[in-house]
């Protein structure tokens, strides 16, 4: 029964992360996600409906700004709750779902780290700036459902599995995600090093 169970938790990761990238990714507000390059001039090489015509690259998100802007909205929220950090997220915050127990402090902090890097995402890409309890968003309702994934993986499936060593890692969006939006569903081929003697 335990080893059904963590088949089918693998199973779901295994589902959730080999998603198919969508054909176009729409430019987000300002201060995140991926942005699609400028278009091309009509009849241009590379122009939609043009013969032949290349698919628009995107340009990657910079990190290191998109970490100086989700620090900066944390900073400034965590500001806005100075001496409500140790209360639970339920309390402090509207329409906290899961995690609620979690301090505020702590839960602003997993908001940045576990969720806005692992996926290389600012706070809007899921929430509406200014609007946080705001559940219009399609990828804050694919988080919380990730979320009871993580939760379930790492509550009833790892447990489960009684050769592993204690000390493992956790699940977390960075486990498949690592920074990127959309998780690979394969790794490259590795160069083998060169044996002595070949």
């Amino acid at each position: 029964m335990r080893i059904a169970a963590a088949v089918t938790s693998f199973a779901l990761v295994a589902i959730a992360c080999s998603r198919t990238k969508p054909a176009t990714t729409p430019a987000p507000a300002s201060g995140g996600g991926p942005v699609a390059s400028a278009a091309p001039a009509a009849g241009a090489a590379g122009a939609p409906g043009a013969a032949g015509a290349a698919p628009r690259r995107r340009v990657p998100p910079n990190p290191f700004q998109q970490d100086t802007v989700r620090r900066a909205m944390v900073d400034s929220l965590l500001a806005t709750i100075a001496g409500r950090e140790n209360e639970p997220a339920g309390t402090v915050f509207k329409n906290v779902t899961l995690l609620k127990d979690m301090p505020a402090g702590e839960f602003l902090r997993a908001m940045d780290v576990q969720y806005g890097r692992a996926l290389g995402w600012t706070c809007n890409n899921c929430h509406v700036t200014g609007k946080f309890d705001d559940d219009t968003k399609k990828n804050k309702k694919i988080a919380r459902q990730m979320q009871v994934m993580q939760n379930y993986i790492n509550a009833t499936s790892f447990p489960a599995i009684k050769e592993l060593d204690a000390d493992y890692e956790k699940a977390s969006c960075a486990m498949c995600h690592r920074g990127t939006a959309e998780p690979v569903g394969s790794y490259p081929v590795q160069a083998l090093p060169a044996r002595a003697g070949n």
